[in-house]
């Protein structure tokens, strides 16, 4: 989503994100081009791809989206095929062609409609309002911001909640409407720093410093424009630092305090000459030559406007060379250098006309633009109407159907009710007659029993007389046998010994087998979960699976580099070792896999390779004996750091890495996702994403963050998991 904002602000933010996002851009790529199945997991791939080409190349992000709704439009949850529109008409709107960007959000808009997705909808209120303010419609865009903050307010997203108000905020400021402005500046600051998003809170503090400029009110714009300039700096946001510094330096120069204007406007040209923002530097180099025009120091003042008119000649910045010529006649004047001077207005004229030609151009364009948006717009309302008119239609059909049904549904009742009663008379019948049965067979039986008494009696008789004959036949065989035996036990001694003799040797044999046997097996499930294991001893290989619900764990230490700096390598290796030895019998408690441990990072997860419907529960334990831990140990070692925990639950790709010294490992953006999730947690506390949550919330207590920014994720649902008292 793209917020509204300055001209200066937009360029300044473009460059942070082109910084910041496009090593993730890249293996996003890699990871693209070797998932070719056709299913959520990559429909979600293309959308992020398709999100971090806004500002670098929104040509090729337009590619990837058209790639993501091919896919969406064959899968049944169309979610995904609306933001696949989205983040299309994101890359159109960057890309100056508001009307495709328009049509986009529309089809986007659409189907969270039918979908009741509310904080969907929200979005795409949001972006097209965008649109109407980029072409300079504001009362479109107004109209569109209310919806978006209405909805906003019903669900109780601050952090929405704030943007909205920043953006109305801004369409008042652009409107000269000062105490409108400040109005709903002020509120988007209280909604934004109840969410904890500090850089925004720096935004909308440099907004009001602005609006305070603009009414002359110096003192309040200095307060604000400081606070920005003191988040920033704690934060390093270089480019935000220096426009910051130069804003500053614009209301002392109109208070007419030169020195600390130039001071200011100094080190912002420090900072843009550094990170080699050229756009940054000439306003600056221009702003110091007008101080040193006021202190007339001439001589200076040349020198600063001569490079502040290179530059914007170089980036192509039209008006700040313009400023830069005039500024540049007037010194000449002032000089009695005339034939300079005449040539650098000449020059300020021929710039100027240029710009107001090109403004002319831009106003036209926007005219025609506003027109062609009227045109479509009433023709969408006309379709939503229609649209609309239909689905009543199909709800009313609906309705009819369904009491045809319920009443076939009555009279199939009513006939298997009367077939059931005909069905219990038969079995009342089959059962009086084989209650006759049962009798006559009873009787039989007893007839067969005194007969077969008889005949045991006779049996018996007979027996007994057998007994006889077969005892004085037992007493000769048993002299013949006493003889045999001696015999037999003699040989059988013999034989026993050297049987004994080879089992012991065998015995000892197979003993060395089995513990070589385990010592490998111990070896490889120190490497590998069982069932893989398992499976490559069978096999000779183990294939790559997809888990469709695990919870991942990921910690770090706070603070590792800077002990690793004071302590020895043993001592650091030691510490490791502890902590670490600690974790993995943890990880044994609560049935998690460990997968990998990176400097002072330990990963593991939850469900695989055995799926398990309670994955994040027992992941959440785990994370919570490893606080205890690092915090008992805190209490014993002084040097025991700070731990950052992170949890995330989705689908993940499990297997073997390599043919040599292989490993197990995971991947996917449930991996990407839960990394982020440490990296936005705080010291000691565990951070928890909204799809872990609502598996969690039953049975564990947490205090929700609100929707925060994380590293190449964008804006996500956060919660700390608190610990039972």
């Amino acid at each position: 989503m793209i917020r509204s904002c300055s001209s200066l602000f937009l360029v300044l933010w473009t460059t942070v994100c082109v910084l910041a996002q496009q090593t993730a851009l890249d293996s996003l790529i890699q990871v693209e081009k070797s998932y070719v199945k056709e299913d959520t997991i990559r429909a979600r791939l293309l959308t992020d791809i398709a999100k971090r080409y806004y500002f670098t190349e929104p040509s090729k992000g337009i590619l990837y989206a058209e790639k993501a709704i091919r896919l969406a439009e064959k899968l049944p949850d169309k979610n995904f095929l609306a933001k696949a529109y989205s983040v299309m008409g994101t890359n159109l709107l960057v890309q100056a062609d508001y009307a495709s960007a328009l049509d986009n959000y529309q089809k986007a808009l659409d189907i969270n409609q039918k979908l009741g997705n509310q904080q969907g909808v929200a979005n795409n209120f949001n972006n097209i309002g965008i649109v109407y303010y980029s072409i300079f419609d504001y009362p479109r865009a107004l109209e569109y911001y209310q919806k978006t903050l209405k909805i906003n307010e019903q669900t109780g997203n601050k952090k929405q909640i704030g943007n909205n108000q920043g953006n109305i905020g801004n369409i008042y400021n652009d409107l000269r409407d000062y105490p409108r402005a400040i109005e709903y500046y002020e509120k988007a600051l209280v909604n934004t720093e109840a969410t904890g998003n500090q850089l925004g809170v720096a935004g909308i503090l440099g907004n009001l410093g602005n609006v305070y400029t603009q009414l002359k009110d110096y003192k309040n714009a200095l307060e604000y424009k400081q606070r920005a300039l003191k988040i920033n700096e704690q934060y390093g946001n270089q480019s935000r630092i220096a426009g910051t510094l130069g804003n500053i330096g614009n209301v002392y120069l109109a208070l007419a305090d030169y020195s600390t204007a130039r001071e200011y406007h100094e080190r912002a040209l420090a900072i843009a000459e550094k990170i080699k923002d050229k756009k940054a530097a000439a306003p600056s180099y221009a702003s110091i030559g007008n101080i040193y025009f006021l202190q007339e120091r001439y001589g200076e003042a040349a020198e600063a406007e001569k490079k502040a008119l290179e530059l914007a000649r170089e980036v192509g910045l039209l008006s700040t060379a313009s400023e830069a010529l005039l500024k540049l006649s007037q010194i000449y004047e002032e000089t009695q250098n005339a034939d300079s001077a005449y040539f650098a207005y000449k020059g300020y004229v021929l710039l100027r006309d240029s710009i107001n030609n090109q403004e002319k151009q831009k106003e036209v364009t926007k005219k025609t633009l506003k027109f062609e948006f009227s045109r479509k717009e009433d023709s969408l309302r006309q379709h939503q109407i229609i649209t609309d008119a239909k689905l009543q239609q199909q709800i009313l059909l609906a309705a009819k159907q369904q009491q045809e049904l319920e009443l076939k549904q009555t009279v199939i009742n009513l006939a298997n009710k009367e077939k059931e009663l005909q069905h219990l008379a038969y079995l009342k019948a089959q059962a009086e007659l084989a209650s006759e049965q049962l009798v006559s067979r009873e009787k039989e039986e007893q007839l067969k029993l005194a007969e077969n008494e008889q005949k045991l009696q006779a049996t018996q008789v007979s027996l007994q007389r057998s007994q006889l004959e077969l005892q004085d036949k037992e007493l000769q065989s048993q002299k013949r046998q006493r003889l045999l035996y001696i015999t037999g036990i003699l040989l059988l001694s013999l034989l026993s010994f050297f049987i004994f003799r080879n089992f012991r040797n065998q015995q000892k044999s197979n003993s060395i087998i089995r513990s070589e046997k385990q010592k490998s097996d111990a070896l490889l499930l120190n490497i590998l979960p069982s069932e893989v294991a398992d499976e490559l001893k069978d096999n000779g290989r183990s294939m790559a699976r997809q888990f469709d619900e695990v919870t991942v764990l990921f910690t770090d230490f706070v603070g590792f580099t800077q002990m690793a700096q004071k302590l020895s390598p043993q001592d650091l290796v030691h510490e490791l070792h502890v902590n670490f030895q600690a974790f993995d019998e943890i990880m044994e408690r609560y049935g998690l896999e460990k997968i990998k441990t990176i400097g002072d990072a330990y990963m593991a997860v939850s469900g695989l390779p055995v799926p398990e419907s309670r994955h994040a529960q027992r992941a959440a334990q785990a994370a919570l004996e490893i606080q205890s831990f690092v915090e008992q140990r805190k209490q014993k070692v002084a040097h025991q750091l700070d731990i950052r925990i992170g949890l995330h639950s989705g689908t993940v790709v499990a297997g073997i890495v390599g043919v040599k010294k292989f490993a197990y490992d995971i991947w996917g953006d449930t991996v990407n996702t839960a990394a982020r999730m440490e990296s936005s947690s705080e010291p000691g506390r565990i951070n928890v994403s909204g799809q872990t949550h609502a598996l969690l919330k039953d049975e564990f207590s947490f205090d929700y963050r609100g929707k925060l920014k994380a590293k190449h994720k964008g804006e996500i649902d956060m919660y700390f998991l608190e610990r039972e008292q």
